[in-house]
């Protein structure tokens, strides 16, 4: 019985993992050209005030949840180095929502040297940065709860590595490291034989 309720945990945790991708998708900062020309730079555009805030938010909590609900709906045992795929699945995501909800024309622009300058250093690095922050909270609570010392430092590391690479941005840091506590709590109270000691 607690096999069954623990994959039907995994499956509403991958469910909500999607769901939450999904709206980030929506809302995440998109690239457009400045002009028609081929040459032209791009401009990032926000589709709402709120997608600063939204975006690394759904990101970090649909990464934690999507490592954990994977493992549960497998059955298999979440080790604290499995969570670290968290802030990497977070990374990935934040950057494939940015560029997919750019139009295919301002693709090719994406490859120029100034412009990878702007969106790393811009509002798509900071959106990464945040979900990254938000996501590298299971990898630190998991080993903090295992005793893996080599997976704690790895984990902190990415934390404070996100926190340095958009320390100019603390809202998205904070929306996104509150999302990624979130997903951790509720992960502790749904599956607690994943989670607590």
């Amino acid at each position: 019985m607690r096999s069954l309720r623990r994959r039907l945990v995994g499956a509403a945790s991958l469910v909500v993992a999607v769901a939450a991708f999904g709206l980030a998708t929506a809302v995440v900062p998109t690239i457009v050209a400045e002009s028609a020309t081929a040459t032209a730079g791009v401009v990032v555009v926000a589709p709402s005030p709120i997608a600063w805030l939204a975006a690394p938010a759904l990101i970090a909590g649909g990464s934690v949840l999507l490592v954990a609900g994977g493992a549960a709906l497998t059955g298999a045992a979440l080790s604290a180095r499995t969570t670290l795929l968290a802030p990497v699945g977070g990374a990935v995501v934040a950057v494939g929502a940015v560029v997919a909800a750019a139009p295919a024309a301002v693709w090719p622009a994406l490859t120029a040297t100034e412009t990878l300058a702007a969106l790393s250093g811009g509002p798509p690095g900071t959106v990464a940065a945040g979900s990254v922050a938000g996501a590298a909270v299971a990898p630190v609570v998991r080993a903090a709860t295992t005793e893996d010392t080599i997976t704690l430092l790895v984990g902190a590391t990415l934390l404070f590595a996100a926190v340095a690479t958009a320390s100019d941005d603390p809202l998205a840091l904070a929306t996104g490291s509150v999302a990624g506590v979130v997903a951790v709590g509720a992960l502790w109270v749904v599956d607690p034989a994943a989670w607590q000691p």
